[in-house]
């Protein structure tokens, strides 16, 4: 019984890994590692101050997940006007609860630890939730 169970989770992570969720992965660690540009630049060659460092971002890295999220992980093509509207507000609540977290936390712990550190644990706690919600928000209607 336990060798059949152990075959079905495996059976089980090898369909769902090469669905929605590696894409989600990919495009993640993508947008993932554009903030980290940002915010080294930001700190490195512009000496911005770490709250609006990653509060710039954020912002890029929305902007960067929404597009290719949309597209690559849930397929969604569709391009009509009040249909991409609705998910970019659904999207945007999300989003401004997860940036005012992210702001929140690096205020508290950057006297502690490192901005990226912050950011990175920011960024795995949300991306739990966040992968859920975009299952819902970019419901591929083909």
């Amino acid at each position: 019984m336990l060798l059949t169970t152990k075959d079905q989770l495996v059976s089980l992570a090898k369909k769902y890994l090469n669905t929605n969720l590696k894409r989600y992965i990919v495009v993640g660690g993508f947008a993932y590692v554009t903030e980290m540009m940002v915010i080294f630049f930001g700190v490195k060659v512009f000496n911005l101050n770490n709250v609006i460092v990653v509060g710039i971002s954020f912002w890029v890295g929305f902007v960067v997940a929404f597009i290719l999220q949309k597209l690559i992980t849930f397929g969604n093509l569709d391009k009509r006007f009040h249909i991409v509207g609705k998910q970019l507000i659904i999207y945007g609540v999300l989003i401004a609860f997860n940036y005012l977290l992210t702001l929140m936390a690096v205020n508290i712990f950057s006297k502690y630890m490192s901005v990226y550190l912050i950011r990175t644990l920011i960024i795995l706690f949300i991306t739990v939730i966040n992968f859920n919600v975009y299952k819902i928000i970019f419901k591929n209607t083909k």
